[in-house]
């Protein structure tokens, strides 16, 4: 991730903001158009601080999270796991790419395998191979996760006010 760096100061990394903004704003489209088009969403975290702030979050705008651990093959084989067939996310929110091991998330090689788009927040401890859009910023921060929650949770909110808006134009 040194790529979206701006510098380093008393052994910190900081990102270059600007480099943040484009990728921000390239998944926040990404994540309003499919809340417009009705698709589902699933907010996932590993970190124990954000867990309560991502589960009501997602709740607040319809939408799922999962903050517990990630039983493999959940995304693959379902109807082994679950004896029906269910449906699948429309796309993926990482708010954590790591787990508390320091190990990629195992969901996002099961959301590749069964192409699933992805969002990850990357940190600069992060591998953000196999994500589809990437936003470069601390996940660590109980603060940053907020507030890039406030800013999914609009995204999604504006999607869906869109999809009313056109429905009504459609019913008319």
């Amino acid at each position: 991730m040194k790529w979206a760096l701006y510098g380093e100061r008393l052994g910190v990394c900081i990102f270059d903001l600007d480099i943040t903004r484009t990728y921000l704003l390239r998944a926040l489209n990404f994540v309003a158009h499919i809340a417009m088009r009705g698709g589902m969403i699933l907010f996932i975290t590993t970190n124990r601080d954000t867990m309560f702030a991502v589960e009501k979050t997602a709740e607040e705008v319809g939408q799922y999270s999962h903050v517990r651990r990630w039983q493999s093959g959940t995304l693959t084989n379902t109807r082994q796991l679950l004896g029906a067939n269910v449906r699948l996310p429309d796309s993926i929110v990482f708010l954590s790419t790591l787990t508390s091991l320091g190990a990629n998330h195992p969901a996002i090689i099961e959301a590749a395998k069964m192409t699933i788009p992805t969002i990850g927040v990357v940190d600069s401890n992060s591998d953000p191979a196999y994500l589809t859009y990437m936003i470069p910023a601390n996940d660590d921060s109980l603060q940053s996760i907020q507030y890039l929650l406030r800013l999914f949770k609009e995204a999604v909110q504006r999607g869906q006010q869109a999809r009313r808006e056109q429905q009504q134009k459609e019913n008319n």
